[in-house]
């Protein structure tokens, strides 16, 4: 069978971590429909989503980001958590480790992963323009432009846009989670957005071994490359349909 000896492999790795250090990009929900955003598909309304995606996009024009975050909850919402975020759930509830998100879909949350750290925060969650006051939302329409319960102030999504900071409560649970990691997995990532770009490099001078599953090149110095989709590689390596 095609690639089991590499699977073998980092089945054993992960099987021997004391603490095993998760981080997942746009790639694993990729296989679920998601849409990535990048490349030749980055574009909404013939704009750059990397444009739209600004403080600056939002205060020039929050209808047109609203709309487009609102329809990006409805692609979302119709997509289902795909093998490998089963097998991560699963595997949260029976093994340490924590795993780092780069994705705000909450797909992990969906298949019954606890204790996510989400980097970039959350699709389904609005936060108040004036205290950053956050809430979960399910709205998948807005006739009027929302405002919080909690000053009456315009809301924003509860994501992290392009020239914002990490929130420091994230960037704080994913440091201590890389300090006690012996080993990590990446999956579906391209090693290239910063700062979760560093992980790598940081649990590599710790000693840790890293595992990079992703079925295109990436920019990750990785012990073991695995050049394979996600739903096939991340069953194989913890356990999971």
């Amino acid at each position: 069978m095609p690639h089991s000896e590499p699977l073998v492999a980092a089945a054993d790795i992960v099987r021997g971590a004391r603490f095993l250090f998760v981080l997942t990009g746009s790639g694993v929900s990729a296989e679920s429909g998601v849409p990535t955003f990048r490349g030749a598909g980055g574009y909404w309304r013939d704009r750059s989503v990397m444009e739209l995606a600004t403080p600056e996009a939002f205060a020039a024009d929050p209808r047109l980001v609203w709309d487009w975050y609102l329809e990006r909850r409805r692609t979302v919402g119709a997509c289902e958590p795909n093998a490998a975020h089963r097998a991560l759930a699963a595997w949260s509830r029976l093994r340490g480790g924590a795993l780092v998100t780069q994705n705000v879909d909450g797909l992990h949350e969906r298949a019954g992963h606890q204790g996510v750290i989400r980097f970039h925060g959350s699709l389904w969650r609005n936060r108040c323009g004036r205290c950053g006051t956050e809430r979960v939302v399910a709205d998948l329409d807005y006739p009027e432009l929302p405002r919080s319960p909690c000053c009456g102030a315009p809301e924003r999504p509860g994501v992290v846009w392009f020239g914002e900071a990490i929130p420091e409560t994230a960037r704080a649970a994913a440091d201590a989670a890389l300090a006690r990691a012996d080993a990590m997995l990446v999956i579906g990532t391209s090693g290239v957005v910063h700062p979760a770009a560093g992980f790598t490099a940081a649990a590599r001078a710790r000693g840790a071994r890293v595992i990079d599953v992703n079925p295109e090149a990436t920019g990750i110095d990785a012990d073991l490359p695995l050049r394979l989709p996600a739903c096939t590689a991340v069953p194989a390596i913890l356990g999971g349909d």
